[in-house]
């Protein structure tokens, strides 16, 4: 399967940058003044408090009033995007999984390189520009004579709708790349172009400068993706579409969902109705459920999976249902993946997800009237685990390598499949 996703954000995000690429019309720049900004981000500070269901949860509100005051006082001093990033840093430190602002799709320009973060001190390429293939594995090191400590620093001060450091880490990866940000906050000299210095694998320092190009070109910008080897493909799925499907494989009497977005409550029972009739005619006694690209839609629509599935008797409910998850599972796909582990007695396998099991979620968004910047925020609370932890902690703990990565190496889905021939033999 591919490593598809890795720049994968909160559902609602997602459909934002989705909507104004796919958008033909031409969205005016609007023209701002001080006056303009005072009005939005009272505005925005107003809304939030009548609308969040605990907007200051973590930060007091003295303190965030102290930096509204302060940016109010510089208004006529900054430019639109010292100010969209001042007030990002704002949000950012509300500490909330689900409350964020963005700009339009055009602020977004982006350098041709997709990270990931391996470990603090370890950033990689993980899919390189078509016109530089050797950056494929390369370490960062620098970012116009930023050293890498000072880039992570600075760009976790803005980036948003992060919970831990999984989420952070996906995030980070993502803001990095983004050309006008890395002006603003000091990290590059200029916003159309920066120099990338590099320690490639084989052990030599590169230095190359890259173009900002738009977020709509960054796909095909880039060389393709790595693929990790699975028994498991869409292309072999016997129902389901590419982020929804099944397939089994006889030798193991196992099968695989791919869960990675939802329909409908309607089209999920009848995605579930059909895998269940599949699972009782094979005799399936083992189940894999994927998460690790899910980030997030309606967890009531997952339960519609529960159900059918908890009714199968044949399934080895004692040994036999894996969930794999990972920094991406955020929002309903850590929720139902912590459902998934107390009604199905799942054993989590792979990375702990990027949502933690109690925090602030429900998503609702609004519009600032003049700076047309988006605005999300939390409407509810869950907690669905007793204890209080950095993300759901699997129960087989699976740090993603560079080494097996790049061979294509899927590490949660060998475990799995070995944990089953354990079972079976025994």
């Amino acid at each position: 399967m591919k490593i598809a996703n890795y720049n994968k954000t909160c559902f609602l995000i997602s459909i934002l940058f989705i909507f104004f690429s796919c958008n033909n019309k031409v969205i005016e720049k609007p023209e701002m003044t001080a006056e303009k900004w005072e009005v939005d981000i009272e505005n925005l500070i107003k809304t939030l408090e009548s609308k969040h269901i605990n907007l200051y949860h973590s930060i007091s509100k003295d303190e965030v009033k102290q930096e509204v005051d302060s940016l109010l006082h510089q208004l006529p001093k900054l430019s639109n995007d010292e100010i969209f990033i001042s007030l990002s840093k704002i949000i950012r430190s509300l500490d909330d999984s689900h409350t964020g602002i963005w700009a339009q799709s055009e602020f977004y320009e982006s350098y041709p390189l997709d990270f990931f973060v391996f470990d603090e001190a370890e950033i990689r390429v993980i899919r390189a520009p078509k016109n530089n293939p050797e950056l494929l594995g390369a370490k960062l090191l620098r970012i116009d004579n930023t050293s890498l400590e000072d880039i992570t620093r600075k760009v976790e001060s803005v980036i948003q709708c992060a919970d831990n450091w999984y989420s952070k880490s996906e995030r980070l990866a993502r803001y990095m790349r983004y050309a006008r940000i890395l002006k603003i906050l000091g990290i590059s000299e200029n916003e159309s172009s920066t120099n990338f210095e590099f320690l490639l694998e084989n052990g030599s320092p590169k230095t190359v400068k890259l173009e900002a190009i738009s977020e709509v070109e960054y796909s095909a910008s880039l060389g393709n993706p790595i693929v990790l080897e699975s028994p498991f493909h869409f292309d072999k799925s016997l129902i389901g579409t590419p982020y929804l499907w099944y397939q089994t494989i006889e030798e193991h009497t196992t099968g695989y969902i791919y869960f990675a977005g939802y329909p409908n409550a309607l089209q999920m029972r009848r995605f579930s109705v059909a895998l269940s009739r599949d699972i009782i005619q094979r005799g399936t006694k083992n189940i894999i459920i994927d998460v690790r690209d899910n980030g997030g839609g309606n967890f009531f629509v997952g339960l519609e999976l529960v159900k059918l599935l908890a009714i199968i008797d044949q399934i080895d409910w004692q040994k036999g249902v894996y969930v794999i998850t990972g920094r991406h599972t955020y929002s309903a796909g850590m929720s139902n993946t912590a459902h998934f582990k107390e009604l199905l007695n799942a054993k989590i396998v792979g990375e702990p997800t990027g949502a933690n099991p109690n925090d602030y979620q429900d998503a609702e968004m609004f519009q600032l009237k003049n700076s047309k910047l988006w605005v999300q925020f939390s409407k509810r609370y869950y907690r669905f685990q007793d204890s209080v932890s950095n993300g759901i902690i699997p129960d087989v703990h699976i740090k993603p390598n560079w080494n097996d990565l790049k061979n294509g190496i899927d590490l949660n889905i060998l475990w799995i499949l070995e944990d089953i021939k354990r079972n079976e033999s025994q």
